[in-house]
């Protein structure tokens, strides 16, 4: 049963700060999916207590189940040809559609990832001893472009290979001391799960850039939400693209020094192959 059916069921015993909640909700739901409960009580004009009475109203236990049903159900029987078909129905003009929500997906990103928590990871992928970049699918595109960029840094990163066995293989070393980032769009791949949940035996932190995905499994992930629009149609890499920017541009912020000597050494080396 869809939130909004299950909603409908139980609207006679909701109070009006619970329909406040549900308004807020309903209204923009691709970026309410992804909003703590703080910030939708805030939007709503009630007490955060609010959220979390509304979500055990509904059978909850609590609002983070809520929210993780929602976002999973913004994604629930979709397939890629119908994804872009919906896309291809909405106007004539793709291009300008197409500009128009990316534009609104990026004026909604610092609403669901704040520049402290941009800090936050651009800090601890300075402090760890290996940061391992795990991408899979679409992502792959992303987490190649965050590995290079790291690299040119001269930071110590590595790139977890695709397949099952290279993967195992590769987390032998794995060490308290690193940082696991893990690239996961629409569905949680095969792979990741096993993968937090050896992160979490090993007790090395996991950073999650992701846009909707619920159930991923394993450990306690610091989650980084990219919102990419209604999963029921054709989206982009554009707003996690602008949060993987961000980071690289938050670590050449907090060590200017380290990384402009790097990229200083990194156009010698250039000029020194070039010859």
């Amino acid at each position: 049963m869809s939130l909004r059916a299950v909603i409908d069921e139980n609207r006679s015993r909701l109070s009006p700060a619970d329909l406040a909640v549900v308004d807020v909700l309903l209204s923009h739901p691709t970026e309410a999916a992804f909003l703590p409960a703080e910030q939708v009580a805030g939007r709503a004009g009630v007490h955060v207590a609010a959220a979390t009475r509304l979500a055990k109203k509904l059978g909850y236990t609590g609002y983070p189940q809520l929210r993780s049903a929602f976002q999973s159900e913004l994604v629930v029987g979709t397939d890629a040809a119908e994804r872009v078909r919906r896309r291809l129905d909405r106007s004539d003009d793709v291009l300008a559609d197409l500009v128009e929500d990316e534009a609104d997906a990026l004026r909604a990103l610092p609403r669901a990832v704040g520049g402290a928590e941009i800090d936050d990871v651009a800090g601890r992928i300075l402090a760890a001893r290996r940061t391992l970049v795990y991408a899979r699918g679409n992502a792959t595109v992303l987490g190649g472009m965050l590995v290079r960029r790291l690299r040119r840094f001269g930071l110590p990163v590595v790139e977890l290979p695709g397949s099952d066995r290279d993967l195992a293989e590769e987390l032998i070393s794995l060490d308290p001391g690193d940082l696991v980032v893990a690239l996961a769009f629409r569905r949680a791949p095969r792979t990741l799960p096993p993968l937090l949940a050896t992160a979490e035996e090993i007790g090395t932190p996991v950073v999650l850039l992701t846009d909707v995905l619920g159930g991923a499994g394993g450990g306690s992930p610091t989650v980084l939400v990219a919102p990419r629009g209604s999963g029921r149609e054709f989206q982009s890499l554009t707003a996690p693209m602008a949060v993987v920017n961000a980071l690289v541009l938050g670590i050449a912020r907090l060590a200017e020094d380290r990384t402009t000597a790097a990229l200083r050494r990194l156009d010698d080396l250039l000029d020194r192959f070039d010859s």
